[in-house]
């Protein structure tokens, strides 16, 4: 009996419920056989690159983004689809002029939904003052869901003259986005605070006993209060994010004044480094996975790129074992099980549920962690422990391109994929470093 062909509609709905559901081939199969029916349909063309850019193929999704061109229309859309497959394949550059034109192209509304984008973009390229006007952008998205509504930086200046009567004394800041966004950009408080600038800072609760510890060498003119369900009226009405200070105070990554090197800027007397024994082993915490956020195929993305597989885990634990190192887990959740094939044995392993506090005591004690690109690279950077990061070949920008030295974190060792996907030429990378590491 003849069976009916799927509609169009039809088709791009099971492509849409095939990525949520991760099912990288049912996705594709709906895709082109939608683009069968539909051959020169742009938003069809639109939504097979970005598949390809969300399953980690960027080199698949721009080869087919330059066989679309002649087919449909340049627009924002397909600007902004270039500019990010260009961004993951470390062409920064090429990025930039991707979304710069999709910015020409668009409306106010779409540039600003640009913008972001573009921000992270050109922070890969060192632009730092540019990426953080257009950062400011994100604040008037309608996508963007922010804590505390406009306006913010009421009665602000230039936060240059401690002194001056026409500026607010006491400012409300706010957390923004993730844990590791917020560790990041902690490192402008100091600054404000040397304004004369009295802070109320709020943040998400399981954040609160470490910031209140870390951050307690800032003295009495920081508080710093929990998040509730919903914003409290405001005290202060000068207010706005934590990721808008390098654009308000300037965006170098070192800003002034900062901790020399070898202090975070995160600290506490209650986080006493351990004292190096002779003939001790070298005591190294790892984490291998990013937090398992499945249901958001953005996010499914970043979870995949960025965890180490099992086999690859063990190659790792079982390396170091051998190199003659004191293994610690600081791995959390449902991801600890990928080390259950490892016949080795963890020295301590951090309890599932503890305080970002008790992760700050467990670093301290520890002789190097190693992690991946999670909101752990950014604690143990601020707290200026030594650190290596294991990136995938294409990293967020913020850790720029070819470098083993982070300028955001003097601490950290980055260490990349020698190609795309190749977490084992990694792992042996990681393992000839430490042995290096271990005999000086």
């Amino acid at each position: 009996m003849f069976k009916a062909q799927p509609t169009l509609e039809v088709l791009i709905h099971r492509a849409e419920t095939a990525l949520m559901a991760w099912d990288r081939e049912e996705q594709m199969h709906c895709l082109e056989l939608a683009l069968s029916l539909e051959p020169r349909d742009p938003h069809l063309w639109n939504l097979l690159i970005d598949s390809h850019w969300v399953f980690d193929e960027s080199h698949q999704g721009l080869a087919i983004w330059y066989q679309a061109a002649a087919l449909r229309p340049e627009s924002v859309a397909s600007c902004l689809s270039l500019g990010n497959l260009q961004r993951d394949l470390n062409a920064f550059e090429a990025a930039e002029a991707a979304y710069a034109r999709a910015m020409e192209l668009g409306s106010t509304q779409e540039q600003r939904e640009v913008a972001w984008n573009r921000s992270q973009n050109l922070i890969g390229l060192e632009c730092y003052e540019q990426a953080y006007v257009l950062a400011e952008q994100r604040l008037a998205t309608v996508q963007h869901d922010v804590w505390r509504s406009p306006p913010y930086w009421h009665g602000w200046c230039d936060g240059s003259a401690a002194a001056a009567t026409d500026q607010p004394r006491t400012i409300t800041i706010w957390s923004e986005q993730g844990f590791g966004d917020t560790l990041q950009y902690l490192r402008w408080l100091p600054r404000l605070l040397q304004c004369g600038h009295a802070v109320r800072l709020e943040v998400e609760p399981p954040l609160l006993p470490l910031l209140r510890q870390g951050l307690a060498w800032l003295g009495p003119d920081l508080t710093i209060v929990p998040k509730g369900v919903a914003p409290r009226p405001l005290i202060d009405p000068c207010h706005g994010s934590l990721l808008s200070l390098p654009w308000l105070l300037g965006g170098a990554p070192m800003p002034e004044p900062f901790p020399p090197q070898g202090l975070g800027y995160l600290r506490s007397p209650s986080w006493p480094r351990a004292a190096k024994a002779a003939g001790r082993p070298p005591r190294v915490g790892l984490v291998w996975a990013t937090g398992r956020k499945q249901k958001d195929p953005f996010l499914r993305r970043e979870y995949e790129r960025r965890s180490l597989p099992a086999p690859v885990l063990v190659h790792l634990l079982e390396g170091l074992e051998q190199a003659g190192a004191e293994l610690v887990c600081l791995q959390f959740g449902e991801d600890r099980r990928r080390a259950d094939a490892w016949d080795g044995t963890f020295a301590a392993t951090l309890a599932d549920g503890v305080s970002l506090a008790d992760n700050a005591h467990w670093i301290a004690a520890l002789d190097l962690v190693i992690t991946v690109d999670t909101a752990m690279a950014h604690l143990v950077g601020a707290m200026g422990a030594l650190g290596w990061v294991l990136l995938p070949w294409a990293a967020d920008p913020r850790w720029l391109r070819d470098r083993v030295d982070s300028p955001w974190y003097p601490s950290l060792t980055l260490l990349r994929q020698p190609a795309h996907r190749d977490w084992d030429g990694l792992v042996q990378r990681i393992l000839r470093r430490f042995q290096q590491w271990r005999a000086t």
